[in-house]
């Protein structure tokens, strides 16, 4: 009993005196921060009359024991605040290192002291390690090169050993201005690397601080300049330390005390484009040269919807009026000021490694993860190991986002063209997209018809070409963008073309979505004189205005088989070119043909009121209106099979979706999950034609306040003198009516009576009693259908007969 309570007491007194590993490393830390302070000290109270003072031994220091005058009387008479100790270590790192630039040997100190104290960011405190001695060793070589000219000969302690050595070399390999402008440039390189910094970030942010005159700039240059760096500066020290403080408090000693292994390389791609799109918007405002008559009182008032048939046929065949206009400028828009934040390093590895370790827990090891920050989304690109099935990974969807605490996560598998998988993981704090920081791009794409989308996940403008996709399919449950998106589609070719070169037809079911762009009819709009409404709002008037987008489409086939080309493009190049333009005449008029595209807001409704008539239009526009420069963009909310048939999704190769409900909607939109899994407020999959998988994005957000201003500025150029119509659809009927009682059969009267008598509309029986042939048979079948007496074909039944008695039958007959 004795010895098990000795040996107890023995435990506990080992026990005590044995320090924990947080211990050991804050007594490390507390020892650097001094060792930082007291070299810090010796150094700022170097004199050179202490040097003489510097000539003992080891063993004379054993002298401060006794009385040894000699000794004594020396450290009297040393300045070092420090005393003789102070001396030897200012004296051992100004004259042998880098001279008075060896102040950052304890800045160092200091840094990795409060780091280890505080359990701060490791790869900072390396970071500032290696500037540090990088700009101390720049530093020392740039007045050891300054050393060779006389001014500077009797200043050791400016380069110390080190510095002096090199800037020797270099002085006298590159002269002394040379080594001057290396030294310079070395500094500023280094200073970029390790703060990331980028010029065009610098030169805007000075070029707006003093946008005032040379006087004012010279005057505050100094004060203004200072200041708003220590203020940028305290605010990143601020912010690096709640990060610091989160990630100390999600640590635990587990994780400190681990054995090391393999660690996985991470590695943080950024996209410098960002800065560009926001620092220098690029379009400028063109103003076109006025051919026509200046702007009368009448261009200021409104237009009358309603065009009686006389106006109609005043019109003129040629749409050739040109007008003086400049086109809206991205003063109209405005910057977002969260635009400007970005995923700290911190948050992107501080993820990395949760991912990795989720990973491990189910046997998964990962060889390597790239780290690409986007504005809502950071794609992490991770590489298996070999022998891993993908599947594995896949299946650990919500375990992921679980561990992540994510609102929602998305896996590529695999990234097409890479040997990744890809995980989509929203950032903790989303930034906005402006449609400034996208719409200054539309002047360096060539497309045909820009559309600046928005953003990538990894932070690129990206712009497509509506003329190629050729039509685009939208879809998207309330509240996830999908109108945004819209009126950025507008915009964007308002920004980029003409009023000459574009033409829309514009259908809003809901009445409110798009009302502004009615004020663009004598601009923008292209309407049908049949209609008293600029944007469509009712289902009957939306069908009949697709009926007459669908004459145009049929006429400006006829204009390009006439000129003899298979494109608008080529047929506008012809008809600018006098020499190549084909001949006028009284039937055909040839004039350069904008650009027309069909915008429908809200193709469920539609389909609810007019169901497969609305649907025809839509197929026959999509299959053959491109060539033509006819575009649609068809928008909905309820992507079902009802409402997005088979016969519509064939003919739309480009695809946007919007945040849904259902994977269902998905499939239905996509052919493949991933839309129930976004965020919503504008995050999307764009499928461009062609593309096995999509495009994940961040739609540019545009205001109603943007739109209305834009709309407002184009409101007050100068118009056309009249609104581009479209064909009309009364006129058409007028001429088939003339042209059905010119080619009306001779048999037509005796087989409306035999059709009438027997109620029943059949071509055999037309056959057997009229002893007529079939082809002529079905054409008086026909011509009956057109003159309202039988109904539409059924297929393989009879038609329905629609007059009941032979009084009314000869009733329409004689109106005939």
């Amino acid at each position: 009993m004795a010895k098990q309570r000795r040996n107890k007491t023995k435990k506990k007194s080992n026990e005590f005196f044995i320090l924990s590993l947080d211990k050991k490393k804050k007594l490390i830390g507390i020892f650097l921060i001094i060792t930082s302070i007291m070299m810090f000290l010796s150094i700022l109270s170097y004199s050179r009359s202490d040097q003489a003072n510097l000539t003992y031994s080891l063993n004379d220091f054993f002298s401060v024991f006794s009385t040894n005058p000699d000794f004594l009387n020396r450290a009297y008479y040393t300045s070092n605040w420090l005393g003789i100790f102070g001396a030897y270590i200012s004296y051992f790192l100004i004259i042998t290192t880098i001279g008075y630039f060896s102040i950052v040997i304890p800045i160092i100190s200091f840094v990795w002291g409060y780091t280890i104290i505080k359990k701060g960011d490791t790869n900072l405190a390396v970071n500032l390690t290696a500037f540090f001695l990088a700009a101390g060793i720049i530093l020392a070589t740039f007045f050891g090169v300054l050393r060779l000219d006389d001014f500077f000969t009797n200043h050791y302690e400016l380069a110390g050993n080190i510095g002096d050595f090199l800037g020797m070399a270099i002085g006298r390999l590159f002269g002394v201005l040379g080594g001057v402008i290396i030294t310079i440039a070395a500094f500023f390189i280094a200073l970029f690397i390790a703060f990331d910094l980028r010029f065009r970030t610098i030169r805007n942010y000075f070029s707006k601080l003093f946008a005032k005159t040379e006087k004012d700039i010279n005057v505050k240059y100094s004060d203004k300049s200072k200041t708003n760096l220590k203020k940028i500066k305290n605010l990143k020290n601020v912010a690096k330390k709640k990060i610091n403080a989160k990630i100390k408090s999600e640590e635990t000693e587990d994780l400190e005390t681990e054995p090391k292994r393999k660690e996985t390389n991470i590695r943080i791609v950024r996209n410098d484009e960002e800065e560009i799109a926001l620092s220098k918007p690029q379009i400028e405002p063109e103003v076109i040269a006025n051919t026509s008559k200046s702007k009368t009182e009448e261009d200021n008032k409104e237009i009358i919807p309603a065009i009686d048939k006389e106006v109609e046929k005043e019109l003129p065949d040629q749409w050739d009026e040109k007008i003086s206009f400049r086109p809206p400028g991205l003063d109209l828009l405005k910057f977002s000021d969260d635009e400007a934040v970005k995923v700290s390093e911190i948050e992107l590895k501080t993820k990395a490694e949760l991912l990795k370790e989720k990973l491990k827990l189910f046997d998964i090891e990962i060889v390597d993860i790239s780290v690409t920050p986007g504005p809502v989304v950071t794609l992490y690109e991770i590489v298996p190991a070999p022998g891993v099935k993908i599947s594995r990974i896949v299946s650990l969807e919500h375990d992921i986002a679980l561990a992540l605490a994510a609102r929602g996560i998305r896996i590529i598998a695999p990234i097409p063209g890479k040997s990744a998988i890809g995980v989509e993981i929203p950032n903790e704090k989303s930034q906005l997209v402006s449609a400034r920081s996208v719409l200054s791009y539309l002047n360096k794409s060539k497309a045909e018809l820009p559309i600046a989308i928005g953003k990538t996940i990894i932070g690129e403008v990206y712009i497509t070409d509506l003329a190629i996709m050729p039509h685009l399919l939208i879809a998207g449950a309330t509240g996830s963008g999908k109108s945004v998106g819209i009126n950025m589609l507008i915009t964007s070719l308002i920004y980029s073309k003409h009023p000459s070169d574009v033409k829309f037809v514009i259908i809003d079911p809901k009445k409110i979505e798009l009302s502004f762009y009615g004020r663009l009819n004598k601009h923008y709009l292209a309407v049908s004189p049949d209609l008293d409404e600029e944007i469509i709002t009712n289902p009957q008037n939306a069908l009949l205005v697709l009926k007459s987008v669908e004459l145009e489409m049929e006429k400006r086939y006829d204009k390009l088989a006439k000129a003899g080309v298979r494109h608008i493009i080529d047929y506008n190049k012809k008809v600018s070119n006098p020499k190549q333009k084909p001949i006028d005449t009284d039937k055909m008029k040839h004039y350069k043909l904008p650009y027309i595209v069909v915008v429908i807001d809200e193709l469920a409704d539609l389909m609810m009121t007019s169901g497969k008539e609305v649907e025809a239009p839509i197929a026959r526009l999509a299959q053959l209106a491109r060539a033509v420069g006819i575009h649609l963009v068809v928008a909905t909310q309820r992507p079902s099979v009802n409402v997005i048939t088979g016969t519509i999704k064939a003919n739309f190769p480009a695809r946007i979706a919007y945040q849904v409900a259902v994977k269902i909607d998905s499939r239905t939109i996509l052919d493949m999950n991933g839309a129930d899994q976004l965020l919503g407020r504008g995050d999307m999959l764009f499928l461009p034609g062609g593309v096995p998988k999509p495009i994940r994005m961040q739609n540019a957000f545009i205001s109603t306040d943007e739109v209305e201003a834009i709309t407002n500025y184009i409101y007050t150029q100068q118009g056309f003198s009249k609104r581009y119509f479209l064909p009309s659809l009364f006129e058409k009927q007028s001429n088939e009516g003339a042209n059905f009682l010119a080619d009306m059969d001779e048999m037509f009267n005796d087989a409306a009576r035999v059709i009438v008598n027997h109620q029943q509309g059949s071509v055999s029986l037309l056959q057997r009693r009229l002893k007529l042939g079939y082809s002529r048979a079905a054409r008086i079948v026909d011509q009956l259908e057109e003159a309202g007496i039988v109904g539409p074909s059924e297929g393989s039944k009879a038609r329905e007969v629609l007059v009941e008695n032979e009084e009314q039958l000869e009733t329409i007959l004689r109106s005939l």
